[in-house]
This record gives structure tokens, sequence and C-alpha cells, in this order.
């Protein structure tokens, strides 16, 4: 699915890493920023730096950085769409999707992994066949694996 570049800068205008980050960090002004402890690792004193006039954050300890839609995708664990369509819940949207594209998309991916599939079978069918003993001898026979393993 491809998401609008338009919806994207919206969604990223609406979703004020200040708030977002506020809900999984307590967070501490100190002049024009805020900083808190990280939390992707543990510490005790605080080096995760959070930038509301530029929308981005960086931890100085483990180094992750980016910005409120990097920061949902690290925290969450969530994949860029899923990440998208979290932040849009959160800010009351909805991401528009084009199902024709998803669905042209989603034909072509199935059809690239079919052909990813078959050329695996072949290969493996070429390595475990007597043409696979070219002029190299047999190159299972070269390791110490056993045949099962392969």
């Amino acid at each position: 699915m491809a998401i609008p570049a338009h919806f994207i800068d919206e969604l990223v205008a609406r979703c004020d890493i200040a708030d977002v980050v506020a809900d999984y960090v307590p967070l501490t002004r100190k002049g024009g920023s805020l900083w808190g402890c990280c939390p992707f690792h543990s510490e005790r004193t605080p080096s995760f730096h959070v930038v509301p006039e530029r929308q981005m954050y960086k931890c100085f300890g483990c180094g992750k950085g980016g910005g409120v839609i990097n920061f949902i995708m690290e925290i969450e664990n969530l994949s860029y769409p899923d990440a998208i369509r979290f932040l849009a819940k959160r800010a009351g949207l909805e991401v528009p999707e084009d199902r024709e594209e998803n669905g042209a998309y989603r034909r072509r991916r199935e059809r690239l992994l079919e052909l990813n599939r078959e050329a695996a079978r072949f290969f493996h069918a070429s390595l475990r066949g007597p043409g696979g003993r070219g002029r190299g001898g047999d190159p299972f026979r070269k390791t110490e694996a056993s045949q099962g393993t392969f």
C-alpha cells in the first residue's frame, strides 16, 4: 500500500513528538528541549533528548534517534505502515488506502515470491542432482556436515 506523502506530512504535523514521547517517558524541560531516561535501554541519568521545535529525538547513550514515526516504530516494534496507522488512529485521522493499487501490489508481490520459490527449487535440484557434482566433485563431501543437513 502506498501512503500519500501529503497524508504523512499532515500526520507528522498533527502528532507533536513531545506529546507522543511523553506517553512513554517522563520528560523534564531544560532550556528549549526535553530530557528523560531512554526507553530503549536502561540508564540512571537522562540521555534521551527531545527537541520539539525540530520534531526529533536522540539518545546519546544508545544512539537511537529520528522523528515521531521512527519513535513509534522503535517503541511499539511496528513496521512503517503499521506505525502510520497507529499514529493516524491516535490523531483521529483515517489512512487513505487505494484498493486497486493495493491489489496490484499484492499480486505482483505474490508473483515475485513464486518466482523466487521456483528459482530456489531449481538450484536445490541442481546441487543435489548428478549435475551438481561437476569439476569440483561433490560439494557436500567437502564439508563436515552430513547429507541430511543439506
